[in-house]
């Protein structure tokens, strides 16, 4: 991977203020958040935009000597990350699909009444 997708910046929050990585190539599959590797915490976090981005700035020139060691922290903390997106897929390749050629039984059909439950209107207003 090209370091060109890789940002290094800084965390300012209290004590939990950290040099951190964002590798724009992982997203967190919703639009409010991303995800960035903390160099204090040594993982990869999700955060809220709204709430970290007025909180992030770029590296200082006295900060620049952590780029080596916020990139080689990120590239062993990925190898024990999975994305959410990606446990979805997981999910849903690990979960049993039901049979379709089995046939219900007569006893799992129940018999509804349309007409008493649900009230369409078709007319174009």
């Amino acid at each position: 991977m090209s370091k060109k997708n890789y940002w290094h910046g800084y965390l300012e929050a209290g004590t939990k203020s950290s040099p951190v990585l964002r590798d724009l190539t992982i997203e967190t599959g919703n639009e409010s958040t991303i995800y960035l590797y903390s160099l204090k915490r040594d993982k990869v976090l999700e955060y809220q935009i709204i709430i970290v981005e007025p909180k992030l700035r770029e590296l200082s020139e006295d900060e620049a000597d952590s780029i080596s060691e916020l990139t080689a922290g990120y590239k062993k903390a990925k190898k024990d990350f999975t994305p959410r997106g990606s446990l979805r897929m997981k999910q849903v390749e690990l979960t049993p699909q039901p049979s379709t050629t089995a046939e219900p039984e007569p006893d799992d059909i129940e018999d509804i009444d349309i007409d008493d439950d649900i009230d369409l209107d078709l007319d174009d207003d």
